[in-house]
């Protein structure tokens, strides 16, 4: 699948940091390298720490939007204010340790604009690691209260010249028509941190739009390099706060089964260890 317009399209791109300065000046110098389309890029900065934000301010950055927020708003947040005010037909949002092949953004915005019902739009990644899943069913959001894999349906990426119709497509890297991200309202900022991208899957298919993955859209991916600075009960405190709204918008039979279950996986979480 190649581009077909003789002028190439424009894509507003996301990418959201969060004291993973080097890797986002990375993302945003791929992105904007992009071939075959026009790449429109906005570097969002969480309210990273003061050495990290004055690597982004350093950097050489032609045509990269850089935006140094003095808050930690949360990721979906920071892509939706990243976007707001663009007018290219295609938007794109990213982690800041993506990064895409030069063609990849141009495969992708094609795909978008070749299936009109396209929703989520996601590449394959270079690792062969399992990002893509299904999207979890009611069992599943209960049993992840206490383990977040807990019946996690992988979905291995497809080969180059493949597509693949599936429930959630990997938030790391997506694109989706601004239309259609407008429509849906984007990420809903209630979620901090966690089940944005899940969420924001769900809302797509509901709607009746189809979710793919384009195996021939790679990207390299360094895996939750931010995820990796914060401690464990911290992350799970957001994931547990993330995966109530969740259950509350799309499982909302379940929530009083689910509420003991996230208040027990708390309280567990809350118990300090004992050494040996």
């Amino acid at each position: 699948m190649s581009p077909t317009s003789q002028q190439p399209s424009a894509v507003d791109v996301a990418i959201v940091n969060w004291n993973t300065s080097e890797a986002a000046v990375a993302a945003a110098r791929a992105y904007a390298a992009s071939t075959g389309v026009e790449s429109r890029v906005t570097l969002v900065d969480n309210a990273s720490a003061a050495e990290q934000r004055e690597l982004l301010a350093a950097a050489e950055l032609p045509g990269v939007r850089l935006v140094l927020s003095e808050e930690n708003a949360g990721y979906g947040t920071a892509a939706n204010r990243a976007l707001r005010g663009g007018t290219a037909e295609t938007v794109c949002i990213s982690n800041a340790d993506v990064v895409p092949e030069p063609g990849a953004l141009a495969v992708l915005a094609e795909a978008v604009r070749q299936d009109p019902r396209a929703g989520v739009v996601a590449p394959a990644f270079d690792d062969d690691a399992d990002y893509h899943a299904e999207l979890p069913g009611g069992l599943a959001v209960l049993g992840q209260t206490l383990a977040g894999s807990f019946m996690r349906r992988a979905v291995a990426s497809p080969l180059r010249g493949e597509t693949l119709e599936i429930g959630q497509p990997s938030g790391a890297c997506f694109v989706m028509r601004r239309e259609t991200w407008k429509l849906l309202g984007g990420f809903d900022e209630d979620f901090h941190l966690w089940y944005e991208d899940v969420d924001l899957a769900k809302r797509s298919r509901k709607a009746g739009y189809r979710n793919l993955v384009v195996g021939s859209a790679r990207v390299g991916h360094a895996t939750a390099t931010s995820f990796r600075q914060l401690d464990t009960r911290t992350l799970q405190a957001l994931r547990l706060a993330s995966l109530r709204r969740y259950i509350g918008k799309h499982h909302p039979a379940l929530r009083p089964v689910a509420a003991p279950l996230l208040r027990l996986s708390a309280a567990l979480r809350a118990r300090p260890r004992r050494d040996g």
